[in-house]
């Protein structure tokens, strides 16, 4: 789990889902919520998307 709101292959792996900054994980490596995180180019593997 993200201890500093940063996520993915390029972050340690760090995931999103409990973070406390958002269940999902953009494609900029970024926790978060909403359409810009969840949406188009989510990374599945580290959180959330929709």
């Amino acid at each position: 789990i993200s201890p500093n709101g940063l996520c993915g292959p390029t972050n340690n792996g760090y995931t999103c889902l409990g973070s406390g900054f958002g269940n999902c994980c953009s494609q900029w490596g970024y926790c978060g919520s909403g359409s810009n995180y969840c949406g188009t180019g989510c990374l599945t593997g580290y959180g959330s998307c929709s």
